[in-house]
C-alpha cells in the first residue's frame, strides 16, 4: 500500500525504529539464503489519489499481503523470510485465520480478491488508524463489492482456518470374509476438532499381511470411507497392518512473513498447502477362511452281546482343497484366540435284523439307540461316550457336524458342515447271543451223590450242574471213565 508521508515523517519514524528493526532482524529466520526486496505491485485497485489496494510481489515472484496497516509500502525494501510462529506476533486464532488467507488468496490473479484479500489480513492483524470502508473506497466503483468479499473471506477463515492436521487409521478383522480399512482425516481448529466429510482427500494406503480386492497391496483411497482387504497366508491366525501417508493438505497455521529490514510492512506470502499428515494400524486374528473338519470312526467292539457298552473311536482331520484353511481354525477369545470347538454327534442306529449296506445317505425310518456328543478342538483322536445294546441285531455308528450348534461369535461361522456315510464297515457293530451248550447225561454215582432216586434224579443233576459250572462237566466225565473201568474188570 503506497502511503502519502512527507520525507521528514520518514526519517523520523525511520531513526525511532531503527533499534526495534535491529533486533527484529536478529531474531528473523531466513529459510532461503539470499536476500529479497520488495519489487512492486501484483493484482489490485490504484486509487485516484495514488493509493494502493491489493497484493505486493518480491523479486522472487512471491506475492502476498501487507500486514502493519499504516506503515510504508514493501516496494524497494529488502526483506528476509521468516517464520512467523517463531515471532510471536499473533495469538493462536489469528495464526490460523491468516494462514487460511494466505494459502487460499494470497496468490491470487484477479483484482477483487486481492484488494478483499488484503482488507481481510487488516481486519485480522490489525487495521492501525483505518477503517475497512475507507480502504475499500480504493478500489473506486467495485468498493462494495471488495469490502463484502473481505468480510466473506474473514468469517471463513475463522470457521476453516486451523492449527493442525490428523489423520487415523481404522483397520478391522472379519470373521468371515474380507476386513476393511479406512483413514480418518481431523483438523484441529481453534474452537476444537473436526472430522472431516467423507472424501475430502485422498491418502496412500500400503498394507502387509493381505490384499485389496484387486490384488494390489498399495492403493489411494478416499478419507473416510472403508475399502476391503482380503487378509492373506494360511495360518490360523493372522497378522495385518496398514500405513497411509497424505501430503500437501491446506491446513495449519504455518504462515511465511517476508520481514523487512526497515521501516517497511511486513509480508503475508502466498505458500502452497504443505501440511502432512500420518498413520498407521496393525492387528492379529483369526483367518477369515473357512475349514472343512472331516471324522473317520471306528467302533469301539465289532462284536457284541445284549446289554454290552460301545462307544465309536473319531479321527479328525481338515481338508486342505483350495479356498479352504488347511488347518484348525481360532476365534477371538477373551484371553486371545483360542481353538474353534466343534460339536460331534455320534448316533448308533439299530438293530437291523440283515447285514448293514454302505449308503450315503441314512435310510428312511432307521431306528436310533441313541445320540451322544463329543466335543472336539482340534485335529487328534476323541472317544465319544457310550451306548448299550439292547438286543441281537446288527448296528452302525453315523457322525456329523452342524456348525449352527455353536453360538454367535463362537467360529461356527467358518466351520463347513460334515456327515458320515451311512454302513461304514468300521462302524458296524454285531450283537448276539451266545450259545450255551447242552448238559452232559449224569452217572449214577452223581446221582448217588446227590441222594436222588426214582422220579428225583433230573432236578438234582440240573441243580448240582447249576452249582458247580463245568467242575460238574467234568466230574461226570471222570465217571463214566471211572464206571467203564469197573464194567470191564466185573466182566472180567
Amino acid at each position: 500500500m503506497t502511503h502519502r508521508i512527507s520525507n521528514f515523517l520518514t526519517a523520523f519514524v525511520l531513526a525511532g525504529l531503527a533499534v526495534f528493526l535491529g533486533v527484529l532482524h536478529a531474531v528473523v529466520a531466513a529459510p532461503e539464503a539470499r536476500a529479497l526486496s520488495g519489487a512492486g505491485h501484483g493484482p489490485g485497485y490504484l486509487s485516484s489519489d495514488g493509493w494502493w489496494l491489493g497484493t505486493y510481489r518480491l523479486d522472487d515472484g512471491a506475492q502476498g499481503f501487507c500486514l502493519n496497516a499504516g506503515k510504508p509500502s514493501p516496494t524497494g525494501n529488502g526483506y528476509d523470510y521468516a517464520d512467523a510462529g517463531e515471532l510471536g506476533w499473533y495469538s493462536p486464532e489469528q495464526a490460523a485465520s491468516l494462514a487460511y488467507i494466505s494459502r487460499m488468496w494470497a496468490g491470487t490473479d484477479d483484482r477483487l480478491t486481492a484488494a478483499a484479500g488484503q482488507i481481510a489480513t487488516w481486519l485480522v492483524a490489525g487495521m492501525g488508524a483505518h477503517t475497512p470502508e475507507e480502504v475499500a473506497r480504493r478500489a473506486g466503483a467495485d468498493a462494495g463489492a471488495v469490502l463484502a468479499r473481505a468480510y466473506e473471506m474473514v468469517d471463513e477463515a475463522a470457521r476453516l482456518g486451523s492449527t493442525g492436521v490428523r489423520a487415523d487409521a481404522v483397520l478391522e478383522l472379519a470373521e468371515t470374509g474380507p476386513g476393511r480399512f479406512r483413514v480418518e482425516l481431523s483438523v484441529v481448529r481453534p474452537a476444537g476438532t473436526e472430522l472431516l466429510a467423507p472424501g475430502a482427500h485422498l491418502a496412500r494406503v500400503t498394507l502387509d499381511g493381505a490384499m485389496f480386492p484387486d490384488g494390489a497391496s498399495a492403493a489411494e483411497l478416499p478419507t473416510g470411507t472403508d475399502l476391503e482387504i482380503v487378509p492373506s497366508g494360511e495360518e490360523p491366525s493372522v497378522t495385518v497392518s496398514a500405513t497411509a501417508a497424505l501430503d500437501a493438505l491446506p491446513y495449519g497455521d504455518r504462515l511465511l512473513v517476508a520481514a523487512p529490514h526497515g521501516d517497511a510492512q511486513a509480508v503475508l506470502v502466498a505458500v502452497p498447502a504443505a501440511a502432512e499428515a500420518r498413520a498407521a494400524a496393525s492387528t492379529t486374528g483369526p483367518s477369515p477362511l473357512p475349514f472343512q473338519p472331516r471324522v473317520s470312526t471306528v467302533t469301539s467292539a465289532p462284536e457284541a452281546v445284549p446289554g454290552a457298552l460301545v462307544h465309536d473311536r473319531l479321527t479328525v482331520t481338515v481338508d486342505t482343497a483350495d479356498g479352504l484353511l488347511p488347518s484348525w481354525g481360532v476365534r477371538q477369545g477373551d484371553d486371545g484366540l483360542a481353538p474353534v470347538e466343534a460339536v460331534v454327534e455320534s448316533t448308533l442306529y439299530g438293530p437291523f435284523d440283515t447285514p448293514i449296506a454302505e449308503s450315503p445317505e441314512v435310510p428312511d425310518g432307521a431306528p436310533e439307540v441313541c445320540t451322544v456328543e463329543t466335543v472336539v478342538s482340534g485335529t487328534g483322536e476323541y472317544d465319544t461316550p457310550a451306548c448299550a445294546i439292547p438286543e441281537a441285531g446288527h448296528y452302525v455308528w453315523g457322525e456329523r457336524i452342524d456348525p449352527s450348534r455353536l453360538p454367535a461369535g463362537e467360529g461356527g461361522e467358518r466351520i463347513r458342515p460334515w456327515r458320515s456315510a451311512f454302513g461304514v464297515a468300521t462302524e458296524i457293530t454285531f450283537a448276539s447271543v451266545p450259545v450255551v451248550p447242552a448238559p452232559a447225561v449224569a452217572a449214577p454215582a452223581v446221582l448217588a451223590a446227590t441222594g436222588a432216586t426214582g422220579d428225583a434224579w433230573p432236578a438234582a443233576l440240573g441243580a448240582g450242574l447249576a452249582g458247580s459250572g463245568l467242575a460238574a462237566v467234568l466230574l461226570g466225565r471222570r465217571l463214566r471213565r471211572r464206571n467203564t473201568v469197573s464194567r470191564c474188570r466185573m466182566d472180567a
